[in-house]
């Protein structure tokens, strides 16, 4: 499975996640989860590559000019790798349609109450 079918499947699972929880006070840890669910696809995405040609690839399509390093494409800690994040920013993640649980409306817990 590649990255774009699973954020199609994972978009409702966030959706309704996002929804039941956003009573609560909980920003903080909506942009935690955020960012680890970006740094899960980004590994997905580095282990399609297999090797780091397609990182270097992807560097220079977003106009990036000069050597890269070569890096480990299977390793968890590379995924937080500054070229990853280089490569595949938070707007390919937009592109792609992954839902933002950042974005939304939390702490709405006083709205129910009246």
């Amino acid at each position: 499975m590649n990255v774009e079918e699973m954020v199609k499947l994972l978009n409702p699972v966030l959706r309704g996640w996002a929804n039941y929880f956003r009573i609560a006070n909980c920003k903080g840890i909506f942009k935690e989860l955020m960012g680890w669910i970006r740094r899960r696809l980004r590994m997905k995405k580095m282990k399609e590559w297999k090797t780091w040609k397609g990182l270097h690839k992807m560097l220079r399509r977003r106009g990036y000019k000069g050597t890269f390093e070569k890096i480990s494409m299977t390793t968890w800690k590379n995924s937080a790798s500054p070229l990853i994040s280089m490569a595949l920013p938070n707007s390919w993640f937009d592109e792609l349609g992954l839902i933002n649980l950042e974005k939304y409306n939390v702490g709405i817990l006083h709205h129910y109450k009246q």
